[in-house]
């Protein structure tokens, strides 16, 4: 079956990444060559240099005063921090210096081998003029008139330490700097071919400065672009960064990229490049750029039960093994297979892959220590079991699927943790676990399920005592993005909601006191006191409720949620109550007005805003 285009006229996501990037494009740097809008016109009295923030080149003998763009966007920042709900107590946090510098050059460099005797530039630019134009209802409007420009200027390559310097044809100052040096191959020998050469190519802008600054546009150069070609292909990029540092990320970093090699580094500007039957004999700068990053989808795992409706029914230990050690059986298998591609490479990167082969067979020593732990301690289990049903309820409200299974990792990491959470003598408990996942990739509900559990665990551990059982904070969230501060509270919540539940069902066991979260980030967001009747303060919970109940359409929310975290429903005036009366309130009480919802009428959601109830 064919893809059926949507609304947009786009039939696939990779179409509509591709025109937001190409729109993205247009606005801060403007037409591209052989593009729609090659010969746009630019209304009005604004510059170029002000309608596009990159992708031009000022003039080399440009004054300092002149070079720089003292335009600030603190506004911007206040404004976005402002209504995300969580601006700062202090606004010192956010101010920084924006002062842009405009450069006059930008380049490529790159790699030939011995047997290169020439490479083709070819450059594009736009230069912009003032200009006059017949506007729809016949008047004339001054405005910016753009010519597009491409040129092509062939380098001979001598082997000489040299630089070439040629000017670009028609250009009327633009100029083409080119370097050659020789390599050193006796520390790269197996990595670089002797005789290849490093070459540096920069566009330089050596036009004549404007009379008139106001006219100084029309000797910038717009939308640069360099492509290069050689008659032999370019030789790939040597990735020397973790040969020689003891930075282990740098190690691990250079063995993952072992086979994706650079061709190119750009200087200004970032570098791109075309590969075709595994050679590569173009290169070109990028003003803005990008990556594709290849979608993380993972493998089924034979004989392993990742259906949380399942593993919220786990009876007893020998199910347990049933359903989790092939998990870790399939684990280790995979790791003999790495041990024997690891004979294959090369020396460079041997050692680096041995050490991760040895944490990997580690973390499956972990794994099979929380499988034991599940089997011998049937409290653990019981924790386990209800993190597994308290996740497939909060995300069957959020992705509307019955039953959602884990994927292989996610269930990995909590049996990683299981044994060091559950015995506090355990040398895996002051190890941290780091979930490296891509976006949407499910790091989420990973942590959310052990936190789940570790909530759980306490309480079945710390029986009732006049009805508070495991009373305290046990899990703490930190965020360092203030939007994703939103958007993982609103899927933290949906578990805790998810949790109260089942502990509605079994009180006797999970205790009388519901699970709670508490958003906790300063007054500017949230309220530090309850307030009181007359005390005069306007940043109390109370004055915050009884302003939105008076104008919800005017006033925000008292705590920065706007909708129930268990069934989407938008928060109203009646959602929040002052308790026990609105004169001298002790609580913030929040509820759903949706009568269907679990948690409207009398019961509240497990949400704490104020820091005087936390």
């Amino acid at each position: 079956m064919s893809a059926q285009p949507n609304s947009t006229g786009y039939t696939t996501s990779e179409d509509i990444r591709a025109a937001l990037t190409h729109a993205l494009h247009l606005d801060l740097i403007g037409p591209g060559p052989g593009g729609e809008h090659a010969g746009e016109f630019l209304p009005g009295w604004e510059r170029p240099s002000v309608w596009y923030l990159t992708g031009f080149l000022v003039p080399s003998g440009t004054p300092a005063s002149e070079r720089a763009d003292d335009d600030a966007d603190d506004e911007l920042h206040s404004e976005v921090t402002e209504r995300a709900g969580l601006a700062e107590e202090s606004t010192q946090q956010g101010k920084r210096a924006k002062r842009r510098f405009f450069p006059s050059s930008m380049g490529l460099s790159f790699l030939v081998p011995p047997a290169a005797a020439a490479i083709r530039v070819t450059i594009d630019w736009g230069d912009y003029r003032r200009a006059k134009r017949e506007n729809h209802a016949g008047r004339q409007i001054e405005g910016w008139q753009r010519a597009p420009r491409a040129e092509t200027v062939t380098v001979r390559l001598h082997g000489s330490g040299s630089p070439a310097v040629d000017p670009v044809p028609g250009s009327d100052g633009l100029v083409l700097h080119t370097t050659e040096r020789p390599i050193p191959t006796e520390r790269l020998r197996g990595q670089i071919e002797p005789g290849t050469r490093a070459i540096s190519v920069f566009l330089v802008n050596e036009r004549a400065l404007a009379e008139d600054s106001n006219d100084s546009d029309e000797t910038y150069a717009f939308q640069t672009r360099l492509s290069v070609e050689c008659n032999r292909p370019f030789h790939p990029r040597p990735d020397l960064s973790g040969q020689q540092t003891p930075n282990w990320d740098d190690k691990v970093s250079q063995l993952h990229y072992a086979d994706t090699p650079a061709y190119a580094t750009g200087h200004g500007v970032s570098a791109d490049w075309t590969v075709e039957g595994g050679v590569c004999r173009r290169v070109r700068t990028k003003w803005i750029g990008s990556s594709q990053v290849e979608a993380t989808k993972p493998r089924p795992v034979p004989g392993v039960e990742l259906s949380m409706r399942q593993l919220g029914r786990l009876p007893d230990g020998p199910a347990v093994r049933g359903a989790l050690s092939p998990l870790v059986s399939e684990y280790r298998r995979w790791i003999e297979l790495g041990r024997e591609a690891v004979a294959e490479l090369d020396e460079r990167h041997r050692a680096t892959a041995e050490v991760l082969l040895h944490q990997a067979r580690y973390a499956s020593d972990r794994m099979e220590r929380g499988v034991d732990v599940l089997v011998a301690a049937p409290d653990v289990l019981d924790a386990f079991r209800m993190a597994n049903r308290a996740v497939r309820r909060a995300l069957s409200r959020r992705i509307a699927e019955d039953d959602p299974e884990w994927r292989p990792f996610q269930l990995a990491f909590m049996l990683l943790n299981l044994a060091g959470m559950a015995d506090s003598e355990n040398p895996d408990r002051e190890t941290v676990d780091l979930l490296f996942f891509p976006t949407g990739g499910g790091k989420t509900e990973a942590y959310l399920g052990l936190a789940a559990f570790a909530m759980v665990l306490r309480r079945l551990r710390n029986p009732a005592q006049a009805g508070h059982a495991g009373a305290g904070v046990s899990v703490i969230m930190r965020y360092t993005l203030r939007l994703l501060t939103l958007d993982q509270l609103s899927r933290a919540a949906g578990l805790v909601c998810a949790l109260e539940l089942e502990r509605v069902d079994n009180p006797g066991r999970y205790g009388e006191w519901p699970f709670e979260i508490g958003l906790w980030v300063g007054k500017a967001a949230t309220p530090n006191r309850m307030g009181r009747k007359g005390d005069g303060r306007t940043d109390t919970a109370r004055s915050k409720t009884v302003r939105y109940q008076q104008n919800p359409g005017y006033n925000p929310s008292p705590i920065p949620v706007e909708s129930c975290p268990w069934c989407g429903t938008h928060f109203t005036a009646d959602s929040f109550s002052l308790l026990p009366d609105a004169d001298r309130p002790r609580d913030l009480r929040v509820v759903c007005t949706n009568f269907e919802c679990d948690f409207s009428g009398d019961r509240s959601l497990p949400i704490l805003g104020v820091d005087e109830p936390l």
